[in-house]
């Protein structure tokens, strides 16, 4: 209880200092309906508001499987409602509090346990329980817990790795590195006047915490603990390949996106990316010559979890979003969308590398899932993100060395950590 208070209060600080920028584009609710649209029917059908952050390849998928869904379901018709991802937590928080909410949400799965703690979303254990095919993979399921109930159910993964050009490599006589050691010397030999050898994000959201998380678990640290040697270590590595110009400052700055463009555009020799940025570099750049590998290792090979799960929220009709969540996530369907989409279901009755065994790029990635390492779950993790994120950017502008930078992000750490 006393978690759910604090949980509360940081999603009441997030809405008034979000309100603004969360309410005044028309875009980002224009084809939503008032509160009164939960329990709304059209004809014999139930309604369902379902607010989603997806775009470019994989939105006219989701659609277009959501249309089959309205067209064979004789009593549920799902609306799909954009929100861009940034605003979504912001949205889902506002929702709750002014009594506007959609019926279910597409929720990256770091912050689920932050909305179930805080009462966003409807406890789903005995539907999913009862469910006939409710075989998951263990990390995607565990992300949708919270308190020993589920919350969610897992739709769609993915993960990172290291994208190589395999001519600038082999141009300047390198291999595909796979340690630590190999990847800083291989960064050094393929930075040039033209580019640089590596690029990885670092910028302060979600995505430079989700690009960090591979290298510090490949070190044997967690999140929890980032005053640890393995930490500290981790944040040397990645300030000395900076500190030697052979990956540019201006990481702190760059999305994902923005790395697919050095890359694609030959600014940079490697980098961290996932599998959504393969039809944008095939877009960007159809004649480069390229591959994908697991990240250098410095213990243990390790890469991050990503992907959303499918909630319902609070007084929302389960059953009728059940519906959706049966078809959207079971077996037959599941498998056949997250190839379309270049995904990785999250069931562990789906063989990921079946799936992909005729794709040099993406088996890859499929045979990466194992290595995958979820972000949290904790209820708080939005908060302990972005002290990791300020960790990050303190010792990666040079600001603090990595022992300060990390012991003043486990000192604020250990206050969310206290009030579990």
């Amino acid at each position: 209880m006393k978690s759910q208070k604090v949980v509360m209060l940081f999603f009441v600080v997030v809405m008034v200092t979000g309100i603004l920028t969360a309410c005044s584009g028309g875009k980002v609710t224009e084809n939503s309906q008032s509160n009164d649209s939960k329990g709304e029917t059209k004809g014999q059908k139930n309604i369902v508001r379902l607010w989603h952050g997806l775009t470019e390849v994989e939105l006219p998928k989701f659609e277009e499987m959501t249309n089959n869904f309205n067209e064979q379901s004789k009593t549920t018709e799902v609306e799909l409602v954009y929100i861009p991802r940034e605003e979504l937590l912001k949205q889902l928080t506002i929702g709750n509090l002014a009594g506007d909410m959609a019926d279910m949400a597409l929720i990256d799965n770091p912050d689920t346990a932050g909305f179930a703690a805080s009462g966003v979303l409807e406890d789903v254990t005995e539907l999913y329980n009862n469910w006939s095919e409710n075989q998951m993979l263990e990390g995607p399921i565990n992300s949708a817990i919270y308190d020993e109930k589920i919350y969610g159910v897992p739709y769609a993964y993915n993960n990172l790795a290291l994208f190589y050009d395999k001519d600038m490599l082999s141009e300047a006589g390198v291999e595909v590195p796979t340690t630590w050691d190999e990847l800083s010397e291989a960064a050094q030999k393929l930075t040039t006047k033209e580019h640089y050898g590596f690029a990885f994000c670092s910028i302060k959201n979600e995505e430079g915490t989700f690009q960090y998380i591979p290298f510090l678990t490949s070190a044997g640290g967690s999140f929890d603990k980032m005053d640890s040697t393995e930490n500290i270590k981790t944040l040397t590595f990645l300030y000395d390949m900076i500190a030697k110009d052979s990956v540019s400052r201006e990481v702190i700055s760059w999305t994902q996106a923005d790395i697919e463009k050095q890359f694609a555009t030959g600014k940079t020799a490697m980098m961290i990316n996932g599998p959504w940025n393969i039809p944008q570099i095939q877009a960007d750049a159809p004649d480069k010559n390229w591959g994908v590998a697991y990240i250098p290792k410095d213990k243990d090979y390790s890469s991050c979890l990503g992907g959303e799960n499918l909630c319902i929220t609070k007084g929302a009709n389960k059953d009728t979003c059940w519906e959706f969540i049966e078809y959207l996530c079971g077996k037959k369907i599941n498998a056949t969308f997250c190839k379309s989409v270049s995904k990785f279901s999250p069931r562990s009755d789906v063989d990921n590398e079946e799936l992909y065994k005729d794709d040099e790029i993406l088996k890859v990635f499929s045979e990466n899932m194992e290595n995958a390492k979820a972000r949290g779950p904790h209820p708080l993790w939005t908060q302990i993100s972005t002290d990791i994120q300020i960790m990050m950017q303190e010792v990666f502008t040079g600001a603090k060395t990595p022992e300060q930078a990390a012991n003043d992000a486990q000192a604020k750490i250990n206050v969310k950590l206290m009030k579990q």
